[in-house]
């Protein structure tokens, strides 16, 4: 029996796919890093602004080992809004309240990678605290 001349090439193409699904695949995210527009919290602290169903900012970074005070001002007339956030630094969150109404959050960043946040009961409302490792 007499090999199609094309197998190997098929082979190859394939493994070749294969690879390129896999790495896309790969969760390579966070090693990324956060965007370049990402918005850096100066001094600690940010207000976080809830109106019209959605975040004023959807990207926010601040360098590992800063504690962040979240400032979330709720502008939705009796919407009830809270922010949780997420990540390697455990997770903290707010009480859902209906606005307008204004909420403080801390959430100490000591480990380096994307921290989601959201609303809890509009998940639309979502965004990411990137925290970036410590200069060493």
């Amino acid at each position: 029996m007499t090999r199609p001349r094309h197998r190997p090439l098929l082979v190859a193409v394939a493994t070749l796919v294969a690879a390129g699904l896999l790495g896309a695949c790969g969760g390579d995210e966070e090693a990324s890093g956060p965007p370049p527009d990402c918005t850096r919290i100066e001094d600690g602290a940010v207000t976080l602004v809830a109106e019209n169903l959605q975040w004023d900012a959807d990207c926010l970074r601040v360098p590992q080992g800063t504690e962040v005070t979240f400032t979330v001002d709720n502008r939705d007339q009796g919407v009830q809004h809270n922010l949780d956030v997420a990540g390697p630094s455990g997770e903290e969150g707010t009480e859902l309240e209906a606005g307008p109404v204004t909420q403080t959050l801390v959430y100490d960043a000591t480990e380096a990678g994307r921290h989601p946040y959201v609303c809890e009961i509009h998940p639309a409302m979502e965004g990411d605290l990137w925290v970036t490792p410590a200069a060493g």
